[in-house]
């Protein structure tokens, strides 16, 4: 009896001191969940209106909604008068073994983040990517991994980390841009022929702009060919029709004005046994 009664009086002890505090942080929990609702709201409202990516939108409202919320914890925990010192050394040295272990994850998170957040390239462009010799037009843009598309209608999964720290080609950042092109001819033949037989295809070619005066001019003497450049602008969307439209129509033109390409050839002479070349 005396056993039941000295555990009812500890349970009232408990009561009275513990009760209290047990109620409050009932309440601070409560309201604090209500708070960081309305800021996570908050914060979501001016995202939409700055027109923040989508995913870095995600990655942000969760990030923020997390902390406050451990923030909560320590407020609660703090009023219950658990002794912080132990558990903030645990909770970091569990943060260093994570950080250490998910190393590349993070590198991949940093680097999603300065791409959403300085905007290289968005979803659509065709890029290039230096360090790996990635390209392919980018399909979506997520916290740690970037999609692309290539040519040839593969997927390319590349991290955020390696796109962050590497030189990028943006072929769509720009309405317009110039086709680069050399076309090798033999020595004999006549440069303004030459010319003019390049100047009738391109003026002919429907999406070359015309606003823009093409190049065309010798380049360089070769060891076996005049080579001319040729220099022209078009839509960004049009660059490789453009380009190989170009490649097949000079070679056309060049067959019908009889203006030789020169290519390397071999001649191979069978002598016989007088030392005289086989007929």
């Amino acid at each position: 009896m005396k056993q039941l009664d000295n555990i009812k009086v500890k349970a009232l002890e408990i009561l009275t001191v513990y009760g209290f505090k047990i109620l409050m942080s009932l309440l601070i929990l409560i309201i604090g969940s209500k708070i960081i609702k309305y800021l996570v709201k908050l914060m979501e409202k001016f995202l939409k209106k700055s027109k923040v990516d989508v995913s870095l939108s995600k990655f942000l409202l969760s990030a923020v909604r997390l902390i406050l919320k451990i923030l909560l914890g320590i407020i609660i925990m703090e009023n219950l008068e658990v002794p912080m010192t132990s558990l903030i050394a645990v909770l970091g040295a569990t943060g260093i073994g994570i950080g250490m272990a998910l190393q590349g994850s993070l590198a991949n998170l940093t680097g999603g983040i300065l791409i959403l957040l300085l905007r290289p390239f968005k979803v659509g462009d065709f890029i290039e990517e230096k360090a790996f010799g990635h390209e392919g037009i980018v399909e979506d843009i997520q916290v740690f991994y970037t999609t692309l598309r290539t040519r040839d209608n593969k997927v390319i999964t590349v991290p955020n980390g390696s796109l962050s720290n590497s030189s990028i080609i943006n072929h769509s950042t720009m309405d317009i841009r110039r086709v680069d092109l050399t076309f090798g001819v033999a020595y004999e033949e006549d440069t303004f022929a030459v010319k003019r037989a390049i100047k009738e295809v391109i003026e002919k070619h429907a999406l070359i702009l015309k606003d823009r005066e093409p190049y065309i001019n010798i380049s360089e003497h070769g060891d076996s060919s005049v080579n001319f450049a040729v220099l022209v602008w078009c839509k960004t969307k049009d660059y490789l029709q453009v380009k190989f439209d170009l490649i097949e129509q000079i070679k056309i033109k060049f067959d019908e004005e009889n203006i030789s390409i020169p290519y390397p050839h071999m001649d191979v002479n069978i002598v016989n046994n007088e030392g005289k070349i086989a007929k």
